[in-house]
């Protein structure tokens, strides 16, 4: 039970989507008052402009801060209760429960201090608390257009320039150095997650008896910790290492995170030639315009394509704020907004990446964030449980309804069964302690089993595993995939093609994140193919009809909940894509 690669990643992008909004609208106020100024034409109106809009700034920046506050508590405790119950279930272990309880309200007193630290640029570039820069930009604008050196255009172009580059800033009390507020609040909570989810695994290791340490590995390594990553050391070994380390393993700056083994007892996950492959392929890269990128400095350049286009919409939100004065100004930033976003998509498909939004989707986490700012994380199956563990039905049925109502994208042809089973034919629900899974959907009782000492059963993501376990049931009453002659034909001559080039798709199958289509790839190849995730060797070997079904529950699930690695499946088996549309 860990963090993945790709859940580090989906909070990353969580939190500056919380934070978003408070820069935001400091940003546009600021810009208000200093057009308001460049329109004063006496020193008279100037005083009383000046002192209406600092009366009104102190207003606006507690009423900001109010809101984002209470926001903020919210997801602080939300992100981190998440985060503590994917590194292990909290439910039966109060000391773990106390880990967990502590770091909230240490994280809550942290993201206080970045947000009461204020800070945004001035005209010459210099950092000041907030409130002088409303005095300091006005005074300016006003100065500068009453002496006729500027246009009031002019002016006012020049005044809110670092204010647009540089965005709304908090003060780091270490060093007095300034940061983007989305910036420190992202290393604000991700730093305290790494020390939960560490002390979490330290507890872990002691109570367990262990000796030693598993590195995880992902691809796309940073070169600081990629000679490191997929292998195991003794304790000593782990301790000297981490010490040596600039990024320390664990501390969430990275997505690499460490979890407590036995010494020769607990097999490592990498073998040594899956490492070499990942080194190699991160070497090969990509060459885009000209230029060679190893796959981790592609997702450096992608991140710097994301910090321009979040610039550019803060210019946006500057120049709808300073009107007419920033209507040139207006036109061409969207003009480059559609150029970046449009750059930003050809490079990360070139490139193989993700986007942002695709890296929430990847992390479950899609969801997560509501209109109204306020989060909704995915349920963990062990919250849905009651006393004797016990899945409390009511709550998994009005839960998995609320999840329903955020699937905007998804097909109307798999919601109206989504809907059906939760409203109209509610599916039932039955312990059964014999279930080696945590879910199984037996057609015989037409109902989903569950067995909440099943190993994963309380980090499961039951969104997701009630979406795969409807749409056996969807299967089973009227698609009957393992029926159709033509999907069943299209399943063959996709596992045929992975079959003669095992060695291709291998490597496709290190590069896919989506554990669903991890399992269509274990599927398709009856298992050979190494995924580290999906069904066993055994389990296609039990049933041939099994890799049907199977196959058919993943793509729904995958169409549902907009996965983006779909494109893989209607790249590589278009056949097998299009006789799976055709069952509906």
């Amino acid at each position: 039970m860990a963090l993945t690669p790709d859940e580090i990643d989906g909070l990353r992008e969580l939190i500056l989507a919380v934070y978003g909004p408070v820069t935001e609208e400091l940003l546009r106020d600021l810009c208000r008052c200093i057009a308001e100024a460049g329109q004063m034409t006496s020193s008279a109106e100037y005083k009383l402009l000046l002192a209406k809009s600092l009366a009104g700034a102190d207003d606006v920046i507690a009423d900001t801060l109010r809101r984002q506050t209470d926001l903020t508590d919210d997801a602080v405790e939300q992100l981190m209760r998440w985060a503590a119950e994917k590194t292990a279930p909290l439910e039966e272990n109060e000391s773990l429960r106390n880990i967990a309880e502590a770091y909230v309200k240490v994280t809550r007193k942290e993201v206080a201090n970045v947000l009461g630290q204020l800070a945004a640029a001035d005209v010459d570039g210099r950092v000041y608390p907030i409130k002088d820069v409303y005095r300091r930009t006005m005074d300016y604008v006003f100065r500068e257009v009453s002496s006729g050196t500027k246009t009031p255009e002019e002016a006012v172009r020049r005044a809110t320039l670092r204010l647009w580059q540089r965005g709304i800033r908090t003060i780091d009390r270490s060093d007095g150095r300034t940061f983007s507020v989305e910036f420190m609040a992202q290393r604000a909570i991700m730093a305290k997650m790494g020390e939960m989810t560490t002390a979490i695994n330290e507890k872990h290791h002691d109570d367990g008896g262990c000796d030693g340490w598993e590195i995880s590995a992902h691809s796309a390594s940073a070169p600081d910790h990629e000679p490191y990553q997929g292998r195991q050391y003794s304790d000593k070994e782990y301790k000297r290492l981490n010490s040596r380390l600039q990024r320390r393993i664990g501390t969430l700056s990275c997505k690499h995170i460490a979890w407590p083994i036995k010494l020769g007892v607990d097999s490592p996950q990498w073998t040594n030639e899956q490492l070499a492959e990942m080194a190699r392929e991160n070497a090969k890269g990509v060459t885009y315009e000209g230029r060679h990128y190893t796959q981790y400095e592609a997702t450096q350049q992608q991140k710097a394509l994301e910090n321009s286009i979040r610039q550019c919409k803060d210019r946006i939100a500057a120049a709808q704020e300073e009107g007419k004065l920033g209507s040139g100004e207006l036109r061409s930033s969207r003009i480059l907004l559609r150029q970046l976003n449009a750059e930003y998509k050809r490079f990360s498909a070139a490139a193989g990446l993700r986007t942002a939004p695709e890296r929430l989707r990847a992390a479950g986490l899609g969801r997560a964030l509501k209109p109204d700012g306020t989060l909704e994380m995915p349920r963990p199956a062990g919250t849905l449980t009651g006393s004797g563990g016990k899945l409390d039905v009511e709550e998994a049925r009005k839960s998995y309804s609320a999840y329903l109502d955020t699937l905007t994208d998804a097909p109307e042809k798999n919601m109206v069964w989504l809907r059906h089973f939760t409203e109209k034919s509610p599916t039932g629900y039955e312990e059964d302690p014999t279930l080696a899974a945590p879910f199984a959907y037996s057609a015989k009782k037409d109902k989903i089993l569950y067995n909440p000492n099943a190993p994963g059963f309380a980090e499961m993501d039951f969104d997701f595993a009630n979406t795969h376990e409807n749409a056996h049931r969807a299967d089973v009453m009227h698609m009957r995939s393992y029926r159709n002659e033509g999907f069943k034909r299209a399943v063959q001559l996709a596992g045929e093609k992975i079959l003669k080039n095992m060695e291709g798709y291998q490597r496709v199958a290190q590069n896919i994140r989506s554990k669903p289509l991890k399992d269509v790839f274990s599927a398709l190849s009856a298992g050979k193919l190494y995924t580290a995730f999906g069904h066993s060797v055994e389990y296609w070997e039990r049933n041939p009809s099994f890799t049907f079904t199977e196959i058919f529950a993943e793509l729904f699930t995958m169409e549902t909940q907009g996965d983006s690695d779909l494109y893989f499946v209607k790249t590589l088996f278009p056949e097998l894509w299009d006789e799976y549309q055709k069952l509906f």
